[in-house]
């Protein structure tokens, strides 16, 4: 096999792809300067590096990455290195299924612990979809609710601009040409132009309104279907 004996070229290929599934970008920067080896102080340099990342992950994760001894790293081969690769590796694969943001399909494997890997990732990569559904409904209801009561605002508030400007006072003339100096005609307001410019203003209101009853209706209707899927106590069609 590959590491019945030291084989230093084998370990730092091995090595870096493992390390780059943990974390691509951190081990690019870490290993910048070592990384292609092409000479022993670089050579060295690797394996330094790769022993201080490795008891950074010990001690973050020591249930599944016991202690080993830098010495295994000096002459990568035989039984004992050949154990902790396996290690290794397995932990890399179960820290590369939790942080993909894949949805795992069955695993096709009839290995027992890697199948019991593949399942957790896939209930919790379903679990953040639904939290994530929550929240962002949550969020968008109380959106939906400020801007119904805005909008019911904006149609009082029309109204009562409307009303206003139907008979507007000689001291506001002044204001009303600063607002509007369109609608003005010789030096008098044309009324008419000017309710007109905001009929249309409230009919763009109206369109937004009924976009958004759309919009959330579609929404709730979405939600209702996720719903009956993951509510376990909902009864559901047989087949």
């Amino acid at each position: 096999a590959m590491f019945d004996y030291p084989n230093p070229v084998a370990f730092q290929q091995v090595f870096y792809y493992l390390l780059s599934l943990l974390n691509q970008e951190k081990t690019r920067l870490e290993f910048r300067d070592c990384w292609p080896i092409l000479d022993k102080k670089q050579e060295a340099e690797f394996r330094r590096k790769v022993v201080n990342t490795v008891k950074e992950y010990q001690k973050e994760f020591p249930l599944d990455l016991p202690y080993t001894n830098p010495s295994l790293f000096q002459s990568p081969g035989g039984r004992r290195f050949v154990t902790f690769l396996q290690t290794f590796s397995n932990f890399v694969l179960k820290m590369y299924v939790e942080k993909s943001n894949e949805v795992l399909s069955k695993p096709n494997t009839k290995n027992e612990k890697l199948r019991r890997v593949a399942f957790q990732g896939l209930v919790k990569s379903t679990k953040a979809a639904l939290d994530n559904g929550i929240t962002a409904q949550a969020e968008l209801k109380k959106i939906v609710q400020e801007s119904e009561l805005s909008i019911q605002q904006i149609g009082v508030k029309y109204f009562d601009i409307k009303k206003f400007l139907e008979e507007v006072p000689e001291n506001y003339i002044n204001e009303v040409k600063s607002m509007h100096s369109e609608v003005f005609k010789h030096g008098k307001i044309d009324k008419m132009k000017l309710l007109e410019s905001y009929d249309e203003k409230c009919f763009k209101v109206r369109e937004l309104q009924d976009a958004l009853k759309d919009g959330t209706s579609e929404h709730d209707a979405a939600w209702d279907n996720i719903m009956v899927v993951v509510d376990e106590s909902l009864p559901k069609p047989k087949l």
